[in-house]
């Protein structure tokens, strides 16, 4: 089931909830918010936040007042003329479609501040943000269910976060406004923005380097992310010729976080550094290598790619790169605003250039 969450859009109060939907639903209408087809009954639900029972009534009331047209068992309901003379809003507001591979409470707290931070944006100028994460987004086909996404909710343009290339590929294809957050599959021509993850990792890897590491650990989790691909080819590419890069895949518990370590400090020739792709690989990391009696950075370094605010309370403070949430926002926002515009190539700098945080977890061997 997907998770719609349509921000800064009439919702119904929690009073006579079946007349507040058909005016809520009176109101999405007018704004051609649906068109054509209304969405289905579990969506409806999902999106005012109430029960099926209630929708039922309220899509009842509507297609009394002839706003909605009869519809046969298991067809969804078409929206009559009726919309037009109810339809007041001189041009359609922004309406942006983010499809994301998980729910909003599992995303990572910097993304979270980042999608606050557009629908802020988007709410200063009348519009709206819908977050959706559909059972689907992974399936190795989702072409139908994408072409009925986008008819139930058309929008201005979409965003896609941690896509796969069977959804780029649709996108690319169909022609419709869509900005990639993350690393675009290749063969695919999207407009595209995230992290210069190659270049971070190589960054990274020389600064180990010319601290006097020659044997480092790259952490890696499991799932074949572009980002995490690009991040070990730029630790690869650092070419000293006395550096040496080893890659290990955990299962993404802290468990498998541990197993990987325990067997790297095993090695003939243990590493003298860790380089994690993930926050949460650098904080297991570091407690576990405590619970070791190894001290970091007296006896291992650490070091990670990506961040997240809770990084800022460990001790010793775990030296990596940092993003501004608010700063990407307004990237990301300002290529929405020239794909809703016609403009295919929203233009600027495809890579964010993190901060790097200085930190105390990275010593001389």
């Amino acid at each position: 089931m997907a998770e719609n969450q349509l921000v800064n859009a009439p919702m119904p109060s929690r009073g006579n909830l079946v007349a507040e939907c058909v005016r809520v639903m009176r109101l999405r209408i007018a704004a051609g918010e649906w068109n054509q087809l209304l969405p289905g009954e579990r969506r409806l639900a999902d999106t005012l936040h109430v029960g099926r029972d209630t929708i039922r009534l309220a899509v009842l009331q509507l297609e009394r007042e002839g706003v909605l047209e009869a519809a046969g068992a298991g067809s969804r309901r078409r929206i009559t003329a009726a919309r037009e003379a109810t339809a007041v809003p001189r041009s359609r507001p922004l309406r942006i479609g983010l499809l994301a591979h998980q729910r909003l409470e599992k995303l990572p707290q910097p993304m979270l501040l980042e999608i606050d931070r557009i629908r802020d944006a988007l709410a200063d100028k009348e519009g709206s943000l819908q977050v959706i994460a559909p059972s689907w987004y992974d399936q190795r086909n989702p072409v139908k269910r994408l072409e009925a996404l986008v008819e139930e909710e058309p929008c201005s343009a979409w965003m896609l976060l941690r896509s796969s290339a069977a959804v780029q590929g649709w996108f690319m294809e169909s022609r419709i406004p869509c900005l990639i957050r993350g690393y675009p599959h290749p063969g695919i021509e999207l407009p595209h923005l995230d992290v210069d993850w190659h270049a971070t990792a190589r960054h990274a890897a020389g600064q180990l380097w010319r601290m006097g590491h020659r044997r480092v650990v790259v952490l890696s989790p499991a799932e074949p992310l572009m980002g995490v691909e690009a991040a070990v080819r730029g630790v690869m590419d650092l070419g000293e010729s006395d550096f040496e890069a080893t890659v290990l895949v955990e299962n993404g518990t802290s468990d498998g976080v541990a197993r990987v370590l325990a067997r790297a400090l095993h090695f003939k020739n243990p590493p003298t550094a860790i380089l994690t792709t993930r926050p949460r690989q650098a904080a297991t990391a570091l407690t576990w290598l405590a619970t070791q009696g190894i001290g970091v950075p007296k006896d291992l370094s650490l070091i990670t790619l990506a961040w997240e605010p809770f990084l800022d309370h460990l001790v010793p403070e775990i030296t990596g790169y940092r993003v501004d949430p608010e700063a990407v926002a307004k990237l990301v926002v300002r290529r929405l605003e020239r794909l809703v515009q016609g403009n295919p190539n929203p233009g600027g700098n495809t890579w964010i250039t993190p901060e790097v945080v200085r930190g105390a977890s990275v010593g001389k061997v």
